[in-house]
């Protein structure tokens, strides 16, 4: 089936996932591209002993599974051991996401993605798989406000707000643009409104 695929990204607690979740209710399919990139992660994929071999047994549980937070500490501060780690994981994220979008029944599919202006995520021989960029913001306070909920202190947050691109560099690929500094009724306004626009692209 062919579809219309968007790609779904914003700034951590931004409010990207329920935005997701409110295009889902319309009808569209969510494809979460952080969950298929746990995938590669885990025991049975083909990756996983390259990146024990890269990264060394400490990285391991005692049960053998990768600690994803031991493996963020090491690649959170060293663009070389994040770009180590992409160069590993990337190409398989983008054959799983292909073969999970080929699946797809819907005639829209939204890519919850929270790396795409960075990364070459979503694309097969450098083409995205998306056509169209939908982009969540919101503003700063609100953004710290979620995330200390989440469990976040005040100097983690803002840490992990600083490390990803700004919500500029974000707008210059939007085709469309979600203002999320209202109540959660308003961001679901919003989504509907442009659910209006996704159906005259189809």
């Amino acid at each position: 089936m062919r579809h219309l695929c968007i790609g779904l990204t914003g700034g951590i607690g931004a409010g990207k996932s329920t935005a997701a979740r409110a295009f889902q209710e319309l009808g569209a399919s969510v494809i979460n591209v952080d969950a298929i990139g746990h995938l590669v992660l885990e025991r049975s994929s083909p990756e996983y002993e390259i990146i024990i071999e890269v990264f060394g047994q400490e990285i391991l549980d005692p049960d053998e599974s990768i600690n994803r937070s031991q493996l963020g500490a090491i690649v959170f501060n060293s663009e070389s051991q994040l770009a180590k780690l992409e160069s590993i994981t990337h190409p398989g994220i983008n054959k799983r996401l292909l073969k999970v979008l080929q699946d797809q029944s819907t005639k829209v599919v939204i890519l919850d993605m929270a790396v795409l202006v960075e990364k070459p995520l979503a694309q097969i021989d450098g083409k995205p798989l998306y056509s169209k960029v939908i982009v969540v913001e919101a503003p700063i306070e609100h953004r710290l406000s979620r995330l200390k909920l989440r469990g976040h202190t005040e100097e983690d947050a803002i840490a992990r707000i600083q490390s990803q691109v700004t919500d500029e560099k974000r707008r210059e690929i939007a085709d469309l643009v979600i203002v999320n500094d209202g109540s959660l009724e308003q961001l679901r306004a919003q989504v509907s409104t442009y659910w209006e626009i996704i159906t005259q692209w189809m």
